[in-house]
């Protein structure tokens, strides 16, 4: 594949895009995907999930095409050992995430990147999910806060844990009380240790916060000091948030 378009060196271009299209536009959407995952949609319990869970394929066909100069059905995409897609033969380095109805990519020509997104939902059982997979230190910091102030920071802190490990590749084989991130919202994302064998956090960055007020996001990356830049998914034929 010949590459038209990259981003700026130390950049991460960031696509949000929403997934609840109208069935016409779903229909040319699913175009855009390989035989191999077109019937994708169909599987599954909740036939919305499923749906949207295709949209989003789709969506980052479609954004990968724009960098890439290539039709998105023939872009072939590597699964690695751990569940994470890589593109075949190119330097582009990306990352999808979805929440619901809405969905982020982000894309570098540089390390690992990773990104989650997630709805603040009221009906998590976030304190069994903060005692079963935060580390000591945070789930300390985390109980200390006001009662009202613990699940957005608990989505805070799930996706800079969730956001890391995707960057790191080692998917869900890594504990996530193996390392601790930034507790408190209003300090921005940050890996503050590791007890990963030959893990370094000074060779990460992330950066976290919210897109909406209801919506909370992160993004890791190897390195340091790189430049977010938002763009538009219009310029694809996808919506905007």
């Amino acid at each position: 594949m010949n590459r038209q378009v990259t981003p700026e060196d130390q950049s991460i271009e960031v696509w949000c895009f929403r997934l609840d299209e109208s069935s016409k536009r779903v229909d040319q959407l699913i175009e855009l995907l390989p035989d191999s995952e077109k019937q994708m949609k169909d599987r599954g319990v909740v036939p919305e999930i499923g749906l949207r869970a295709t949209v989003a394929r789709a969506g980052l066909r479609s954004i990968l095409s724009h960098y890439l100069g290539a039709p998105a059905p023939s872009i072939t995409l590597n699964i690695g050992e751990h569940g994470k897609p890589t593109l075949d033969g190119e330097s582009i380095v990306f990352n999808l995430s979805h929440s619901e109805s809405l969905a982020m990519v982000a894309i570098t020509t540089t390390h690992s990147i990773g990104v989650d997104l997630e709805r603040v939902r009221t009906d998590a059982p976030i304190e069994d999910l903060a005692v079963r997979c935060f580390s000591r230190r945070e789930l300390s910091q985390w109980q200390s806060l006001p009662i009202q102030q613990r699940r957005t920071s608990f989505f805070h802190l799930w996706t800079q844990k969730e956001s890391f490990v995707k960057a790191h590749g080692g998917g869900m084989t890594i504990p996530l009380h193996q390392f601790d991130c930034q507790v408190d919202p209003a300090g921005g994302g940050a890996l503050l240790d590791s007890r990963i064998d030959g893990d370094d956090p000074a060779n990460w960055s992330i950066i976290a916060g919210e897109r909406t007020p209801m919506v909370r996001f992160a993004i890791t990356y190897a390195g340091v000091d790189h430049k977010i830049v938002d763009v538009d998914p219009q310029q694809v034929g996808l919506s905007r948030w």
